[in-house]
């Protein structure tokens, strides 16, 4: 797996020169992709599941396309885990990067998706939840009932109601731009964390822009876009989550200005392991 680990946008344009004739293979291989499935609209391709631990086979197809490039980042399905390629990345620069032991203990900021529940398998002490945006008792029976077994967790990231001080990892996938006070939950992930701590997290990123854009600002309860709404899937609302922000480079600052002591940019790709479409882009803060 091709793995750097980038703290400014220097180091990202720095980046981009030393490894361009990798990024030039990567860009070719999603080229042949793309092309592909303009005839057969989905097929197949072998690789290595680290999620699986074998040789697997995942799925390209145009579901999420936006008709000229192919959304790889949510599909190369594996047809063993049925995890796609951001989540099975997510896992696997986790377990690399970090080692994390079976018996740390991991918030996640999802409960009832296929990540969590692979997660939840292999570790011990894993606490995961969802956000309810309604919050009605017919609302939490409808979701007990859909759910069970599972008891659903509710967490505001802005105000969790953890112990400071009590996770050794908090891993969180495309969950902080549909905050829009994104910072009190930064501030909430470093108070629950231990000390020597990590948060691994996914957003909307543009390497390509130094500062945040902020597409939707809300204020007593009224919603105001700035930019052409975008809408996320919620496995709890056929409506989505509407995405308040797009990040740049800004928001390792701000993380550096919570009290992290290291935040960083990881960008990842891999044919072997069919981390495609483009480089994949994690973020990581040690407390």
């Amino acid at each position: 797996m091709h793995i750097n680990r980038i703290s400014n946008f220097k180091e990202y344009q720095s980046h981009n020169k030393t490894n361009h004739e990798q990024i030039k293979v990567l860009r070719a291989i999603d080229y042949k992709l793309n092309q592909k499935v303009k005839g057969l609209k989905k097929f197949y391709i072998d690789g290595y599941s680290w999620t699986a631990k074998s040789n697997s086979k995942f799925l390209v197809d145009t579901l999420y396309s936006n008709g000229d490039e192919l959304n790889l980042r949510e599909r190369l399905i594996c047809n063993k885990t049925k995890l796609n390629n951001r989540t099975r990345g997510c896992i696997h620069v986790f377990e690399t990067l970090f080692k994390p032991q079976l018996r740390d203990k991991i918030y996640m900021t999802e409960q009832v998706s296929l990540l969590a529940k692979w997660m939840n398998n292999k570790y011990d002490n894993v606490v995961g939840s969802e956000y309810f945006e309604n919050d009605t008792l017919m609302h939490k029976i409808k979701l007990l009932v859909k759910y069970f077994p599972i008891r659903i967790q509710h967490q505001d990231l802005t105000k969790l109601n953890f112990n400071s001080g009590i996770f050794n990892y908090v891993l969180s996938f495309d969950c902080f731009e549909h905050i829009p006070h994104y910072k009190k939950a930064l501030k909430e992930v470093f108070r629950v964390l231990k000390p020597n701590g990590k948060l691994l997290f996914s957003v909307p990123f543009d390497l390509n822009s130094q500062s945040n854009l902020i597409r939707a600002t809300i204020s007593e309860g009224e919603i105001k876009h700035l930019t052409t709404p975008e809408y996320h899937g919620n496995p709890l609302s056929k409506k989505g989550c509407l995405s308040f922000y797009t990040f740049g480079w800004e928001l390792l600052e701000e993380l550096r200005k919570t009290g992290f002591k290291n935040a960083y940019i990881i960008l990842f790709w891999s044919e072997k392991y069919c981390y495609l479409g483009g480089e994949q882009i994690l973020i990581c803060a040690e407390k």
